[in-house]
């Protein structure tokens, strides 16, 4: 499909262009004829001048000499001058069917690369949907299968549903979550102090820590930033979460607030063991998830959580990025911009 749009995008530049350079030869042609022709009845009429001057005239000049000269010269000029248009338009013709061949390649890039990521989302989010609905449908096939179902069964069938049904509701409720900071129309933008917002996420998620036997350390300046405070503790959360999960047991969770130049920064290091090297350019993709391996006692998400921070930090101008070593811990750091 794109291989076709591009063929076309090239052939309308390519239209364009060479209109142009028609155009502009037509008027160079025409220019150059004019300019010869009048050039010529100058040449004449001082050549007849200085051969009168010199009584001349009448006996070496027989009659049409002059017209015959002046329309050979004329003839080569008209010639000459139609090679090289023609030379110059079938260069143009063809670097610049190279150039915008490669101009619409990088036009189109843009939109073939947000098409992969639309395809690629619609189907991971058509597969998470698919397997709590199918657990349900499993799960009730199974229990309507039964010609003796006890009180107990019936419970036990309805609450494995009611399970499922939440799940939906949570993956929903996330990739609402995530259409909402992509368009970003619904921020309420405030001053915000990073570490009063930072210290309320983190004893949101003390409970989480100290059931895997790890601290959260807070430690920096005193930095106010606009934003929207709905979407920082989402993206805090987040993050902060994510660092307990894969965080070794008895370690501790390292937040650092600082300002730097023009922005605050807010990193975020836990000492777990780390993320593959070819993992690191996926992670802020969506349902991207790294190896199961990495925390075999969390249980997998789906894979919206850094997406959606990523989303998050964009709309506020900011950056965010991630460092990581295998068994030497992730650090990540959000860079968002000071008011002015």
């Amino acid at each position: 499909m794109f291989r076709s749009a591009k063929i076309k995008l090239t052939a309308l530049y390519l239209s364009i262009i060479m209109i142009v350079t028609m155009s502009f030869s037509i008027v160079v042609y025409r220019g150059v004829v004019s300019i010869t022709e009048r050039a010529l009845d100058s040449q004449k009429i001082r050549l007849e001048r200085r051969l009168r001057d010199f009584n001349m005239y009448n006996q070496m000049t027989r009659p049409g000499m002059a017209q015959l000269y002046d329309s050979e010269t004329l003839l080569e000029i008209r010639e000459k001058t139609l090679d090289i248009l023609v030379f110059i338009n079938l260069a143009i013709l063809f670097s610049a069917g190279a150039a915008g061949y490669y101009i619409a390649g990088k036009t189109l890039k843009p939109i073939e690369d947000m098409t992969d990521q639309q395809k690629r989302f619609i189907s991971d989010a058509a597969h998470e949907l698919k397997t709590p609905l199918a657990a349900i449908k499993t799960e009730l096939e199974v229990t309507a299968r039964q010609k003796k179902l006890t009180h107990e069964d019936a419970i036990l069938a309805m609450k494995s549903t009611i399970e499922e049904i939440d799940r939906l509701n949570e993956f929903v409720a996330k990739l609402l979550k995530k259409s909402r900071y992509q368009s970003g129309n619904h921020f309420e933008i405030a001053e915000i102090n990073l570490i009063n917002l930072i210290t309320k996420v983190s004893n949101k998620l003390n409970k989480i820590a100290k059931k895997y036997d790890q601290k959260i350390i807070i430690s920096g300046e005193n930095i106010k930033v606009n934003a929207d405070e709905t979407a920082l503790d989402e993206l805090f959360t987040n993050l902060i979460e994510n660092a307990i999960k894969f965080n070794k047991k008895d370690k501790t969770v390292d937040i650092k607030i600082k300002e730097v130049g023009n922005n605050a920064e807010i990193v975020i290091i836990d000492y777990g063991k780390g993320i593959p090297e070819k993992d690191i350019p996926h992670i802020f993709e969506p349902f991207y998830q790294v190896e199961r391996s990495r925390n075999k006692t969390v249980s997998e998400g789906y894979g919206l959580g850094l997406s959606i921070s990523q989303e998050i930090v964009k709309k506020h101008k900011g950056s965010i990025t991630v460092k990581s070593k295998l068994d030497g811990g992730t650090t990540f750091k959000v860079l968002l911009p000071l008011p002015k």
